[in-house]
């Protein structure tokens, strides 16, 4: 019992430094991805950059698809379920990263064999290079977080910001950079960043290596299914989850590039790349909230964290919304010079979605510590029918500006109703 106190006490003097960390960590980031939208918005005709946005949410799309299977339950089964062995548990779930991305780089492949267009050709071959490293590198910075130590992950993030900032420079001044080079500059610069992050946590944990799969592989695949078997019964409603995500955040791309052209994705992508810096000031504080509530020892500790978080997260959202309605032409100026000014004063209303995304975030994570994902399926079930209802026709009619508020509107129906169930049925849920 006194050292159970003991190990509490350490973990809350840490807290503070962690959180400095994370701060760090999420900054360089968000600068990294920041800039890389923000050069390529410069550099870039509207169609190209329209191109690569939709290589940027199919990225996104990918990381969605992986986090209910590896990287959640990384996050809730760390200090629970293998917290006698948390390292060798950790490296087998870097195995199944390889097994997911490998299969879906050859779905790449296989999906620019058949295009005929030379700009998504390009595009799909810059993804099979791209998805399964950018995932690595955010895996490893997960792990990182999972055990309490982001200044690891700030450190990949230092690595990554020079080399993808410096080579993108080197492809534009040789007149080589477009949606393909760019992928795969980004792919490779995170595999660089993220085998160094993963090298240093290895060298500083000396607590045991996972099985060979070659040279021990009956004990390796007993303890691979395993693994299997909970991040499946934790993804399995947590999947859907995302795949409805998926669905909600891609639709107003899919009908903007089917109803209005490339020109009005690289629109909606400057829009959200303008907004970029406040979700990745908060997401800092989010990479720390679903551990923070996994370890929670009572209802009523998590009860207190979730409304400190939403405190917290709304008066955020407020002030930044604040900041870019009254700055948003400037903003504009610095950030893409002549380009996209017509769309400046979208911002107005653009800038009030991270209000509604980081309040439900909160509740969000609450119901994944808990091992409820499931009210989240059910949440995006509902998200996804009104985009893809009501969305379609704002986008159908209004183009980009329709864009704004279906996502918008999105947004705050998934925020009223997980408050909603949070106040009616989180009390009572029960830890497995």
């Amino acid at each position: 019992m006194t050292e159970q106190l003991s190990r509490i006490r350490n973990i809350g003097r840490r807290l503070p430094q962690q959180a400095g960390w994370a701060l760090v960590d999420q900054a360089l980031f968000g600068v990294s991805n920041f800039l890389a939208n923000t050069l390529m918005a410069r550099w870039l005709e509207p169609a190209e950059y329209g191109a690569f946005a939709v290589g940027w949410m199919i990225l996104l799309i990918g990381f969605q698809l992986q986090n209910p299977l590896i990287t959640e339950p990384l996050a809730v089964y760390t200090p629970n379920r293998f917290r006698l062995a948390p390292h060798i548990y950790q490296q087998q779930v870097v195995q199944l990263h390889w097994l997911l991305t490998g299969a879906a780089s050859l779905v790449f492949l296989v999906l620019a064999w058949f295009q005929s267009n030379p700009t998504f050709m390009g595009l799909y071959l810059g993804l099979a290079v791209a998805l399964p490293f950018v995932q690595y590198a955010m895996l490893a910075r997960r792990i990182c977080y999972a055990n309490l130590i982001p200044r690891l992950s700030a450190l990949g993030g230092l690595i990554y910001l020079p080399l993808f900032v410096l080579s993108a420079l080197a492809l534009h001044q040789v007149a080589f950079l477009n949606a393909f080079t760019a992928m795969v500059v980004m792919g490779l610069t995170s595999l660089f960043s993220g085998y160094w992050v993963m090298y240093l946590w290895k060298r500083g944990s000396n607590r045991g290596a996972a099985p060979s799969p070659i040279k021990h592989f009956g004990v390796w695949f007993s303890m691979f299914r395993k693994v299997l078997h909970y991040h499946w019964r934790y993804g399995r409603w947590g999947l859907p989850a995302s795949l409805l995500w998926v669905l909600v955040s891609s639709l107003p791309y899919i009908f903007l590039v089917r109803l209005h052209g490339l020109e009005s994705v690289a629109g909606l992508r400057v829009l959200e790349n303008t907004l970029a810096p406040v979700n990745s000031f908060l997401s800092a504080f989010n990479s720390l909230m679903l551990p923070a509530f996994a370890r929670a020892s009572t209802a009523a500790a998590l009860e207190g964290m979730v409304w400190r978080y939403v405190f917290f997260f709304s008066t955020m959202g407020v002030l930044a919304w604040l900041l870019m309605s009254w700055l948003h032409e400037p903003i504009f100026n610095v950030l893409y010079g002549a380009n996209y000014q017509g769309i400046s004063h979208y911002l107005l209303w653009f800038a009030l979605i991270p209000i509604f995304t980081w309040f439900g975030e909160v509740f969000f994570s609450a119901f994944r510590a808990l091992e409820q994902p499931r009210w989240i399926a059910w949440l995006y079930i509902v998200a996804s029918i009104f985009i893809g209802v009501v969305g379609f026709m704002l986008i159908d009619r209004a183009g980009l500006q329709g864009a704004v508020v279906a996502i918008l509107a999105t947004q705050a129906l998934l925020a009223v109703l997980a408050l909603v169930i949070w106040m009616r049925l989180g009390r009572r849920f029960k830890r497995r």
